[in-house]
C-alpha cells in the first residue's frame, strides 16, 4: 500500500498543472482574488488552489496545504461546489475544526443599490414597438444580437427586467413573428423573425424603449437614436462579438508514430480525425471563435500535454476528436456510429473497451489505484458543464448528418475513463466520430464533404452550448 501511494504521488507530480514561481506566493495570488472575483475568476482560482494543494502535500508543506485549503473550502461554498471533503482534510491536518470568519464570508465589489425595472406596458403599431417601464432604463442593460440560421433572420433583444403579465400578440408587417417572453429571472426576451434581414432602429426616451423596424429613424426629442450599425459594434451586440471572447482547443487524436486504430482497407484514425479537426476549427474561426489545434500535422503529443495546452492558452472548451473501432473481426459490420463522451470512471462495458484503445499510449505504467484516484480527483467539479457540451455536440452532429445520410447511429452520450481529458480545467469532451472497423463508417470518415459536415454539426454544438451558457 504504502508503494502504491509514493508511486500515486510521484505520477502526480507530473501530472498536475504546475503554476509558475514561489508556491506560497501562487496561494496567496488565489487567495486574494476569493473575495472579489467574477464568477469565472473565481472557477480559475478555485482550481488552481487544488493543483496547489496537491502540489503542497507533495512538497510536505503543511502550512501550505492548510492555506490551500482554506482558499478551496471559501472558493467552493460561493461557487455551490462540493467543499466537504476539503474541510475534513483541513480539520485532520490542523487538529481543530473549520470556522468561517466574517472576513471569509463573498464580498462583490459589483454591489449596487439599482433595482430590477418591471415592464408596466407594451404598445405595437405596423412600423415600432414600444415598451414601457415603471423606472428609467439604461442602455447597459439592453443587448441586441443576430441568430440567422436556415434562411431565416432572427434578431434578439434582451433586456434586464422583469415581465408581470402576459405580453399582447403583436403583428408587423415587416416581421412574420415576434415573441416577448421571461426568459430567465430577470431577463425578458424579444425574438424578432423575418424572411429579410431586419432593419431596426432603437432609442431610449424617459422609461421606455423603441424598437422602430422603418427605413427611417425614430424621431427623438432628447435622445439620440441608436442605428443598426452602431448596435453590430457594441460590446454584447452581436454573436460575433461573443464567440470572440471564446477560445475552444480542437484536439485531433493520435498522430506520429501513434497512428490510432487501424481500420477498413488499412485506414489510419489519426489521418481522418486530423483532416476532421481542421475543417472544425475552419468552421468555428468563420464563426467568430478563437481557435487552437493541439496538432495540425502527423505529429506525436503524449496525452497529458494536449490538456496543457488547453489550460495554457486558457481555453473555454476542450473538444478531443477520435474515431472508434471494433473488437473482434465478428463485430466490424454490427459496431457503427457516432458518440461524444466526457470524463468519468467508466459506468460501462462499452465506455471502459472505447477508452483503452485510446489510453494505451499513455497510460500503461500506471496501475488501477493511481487511475481511479487521479480520473475522480481532476473530474469532480466539471463534470456537469463537460456532460452538456456533450449532449449539446451530439445533437448538433446528427442534426447535420441526418440531413445528408441515411443510416448515422446515436451511440449516444457516455461517461468514459479518456486520459486525454484528464487535467483540463475547462469543460471537456471526446467525441468518437464514426467506427473505423466499420465499412460504411470508414469510408465516410475519409469522406471531405462528409467530413465538411460533421464538421458543422460539432460547430453547432458548440454553439449551443455557449448559448445555453452565456
Amino acid at each position: 500500500m504504502v508503494k502504491r501511494i509514493s508511486f500515486f504521488l510521484f505520477v502526480l507530480s507530473f501530472a498536475v498543472v504546475l503554476m509558475a514561481g514561489d508556491l506560497g506566493s501562487e496561494i496567496e495570488k488565489n487567495l486574494a482574488k476569493i473575495p472579489y472575483s467574477s464568477k469565472k475568476e473565481l472557477i480559475k482560482a478555485n482550481n488552481s488552489l487544488k493543483n496547489l494543494y496537491i502540489k503542497a502535500i507533495i512538497e510536505e508543506d503543511n502550512d501550505l496545504q492548510k492555506k490551500a485549503l482554506i482558499g478551496i473550502i471559501k472558493s467552493s461554498k460561493i461557487l455551490g461546489f462540493p467543499y466537504e471533503r476539503y474541510q475534513r482534510a483541513y480539520e485532520k491536518l490542523t487538529g481543530r475544526v473549520y470556522k468561517e470568519s466574517l472576513k471569509d464570508k463573498f464580498v462583490s465589489k459589483k454591489k449596487t443599490d439599482y433595482k430590477i425595472s418591471k415592464i408596466r406596458n407594451i404598445s405595437f403599431d405596423k412600423n415600432s414597438i414600444t415598451i414601457r417601464f415603471d423606472r428609467p432604463i439604461r442602455e447597459s442593460d439592453i443587448k441586441i444580437y443576430d441568430l440567422n440560421r436556415n434562411r431565416k433572420f432572427i434578431k434578439v433583444i434582451d433586456i434586464k427586467t422583469n415581465l408581470f403579465f402576459i405580453p399582447p400578440k403583436i403583428s408587423i408587417p415587416s416581421l412574420k413573428r415576434v415573441k416577448i417572453a421571461q426568459n430567465r429571472k430577470d431577463l425578458v426576451r424579444v425574438v424578432l423573425e423575418s424572411k429579410k434581414r431586419i432593419k431596426l432602429n432603437y432609442s431610449f426616451k424617459d422609461d421606455k424603449i423603441i424598437l422602430n423596424f422603418s427605413n427611417s429613424k425614430t424621431p427623438l426629442s432628447n435622445k439620440k437614436a441608436k442605428s443598426n450599425t452602431k448596435i453590430n459594434t457594441s460590446a454584447f451586440s452581436s454573436f460575433s462579438k461573443f464567440y470572440s471572447t471564446k477560445i475552444v482547443v480542437i484536439d485531433p487524436g493520435h498522430g506520429g508514430k501513434d497512428s490510432g486504430a487501424i481500420g477498413y482497407q488499412g485506414k489510419e484514425e489519426k489521418r481522418a480525425v486530423l483532416s476532421i479537426a481542421k475543417k472544425v476549427a475552419k468552421e468555428l474561426k468563420r464563426r467568430g471563435f478563437k481557435v487552437y489545434l493541439t496538432r495540425d500535422r502527423d505529429i506525436f503529443i503524449n496525452l497529458r500535454e494536449r490538456t496543457k495546452i488547453a489550460n495554457r492558452k486558457m481555453a473555454d472548451i476542450f473538444v478531443s476528436i477520435h474515431a472508434n473501432a471494433a473488437p473482434n473481426k465478428k463485430s466490424y459490420l454490427s459496431m457503427k456510429g457516432i458518440e461524444t463522451y466526457f470524463l468519468s470512471p467508466a459506468r460501462s462495458e462499452r465506455a471502459k473497451n472505447a477508452a483503452a484503445l485510446e489510453n494505451k499510449s499513455d497510460m500503461a505504467a500506471m496501475d488501477y489505484f493511481s487511475k481511479e484516484i487521479f480520473l475522480n480527483f481532476y473530474n469532480r467539479e466539471r463534470i456537469i458543464a463537460s456532460n452538456k457540451l456533450a449532449i449539446d455536440v451530439q445533437a448538433g452532429i446528427l442534426k447535420n448528418l441526418r440531413k445528408k445520410y441515411r443510416g448515422v447511429v446515436d451511440g449516444g452520450v457516455r461517461e468514459g475513463p479518456f486520459w486525454v481529458l484528464v487535467g483540463a480545467q475547462m469543460p471537456s469532451i471526446l467525441i468518437e466520430v464514426g467506427y473505423i472497423t466499420n465499412p460504411t463508417d470508414a469510408k465516410r470518415l475519409f469522406n471531405p464533404f462528409f467530413q465538411k459536415i460533421l464538421a458543422k454539426g460539432i460547430a453547432d454544438g458548440i454553439e449551443s452550448y455557449f448559448l445555453k451558457n452565456r
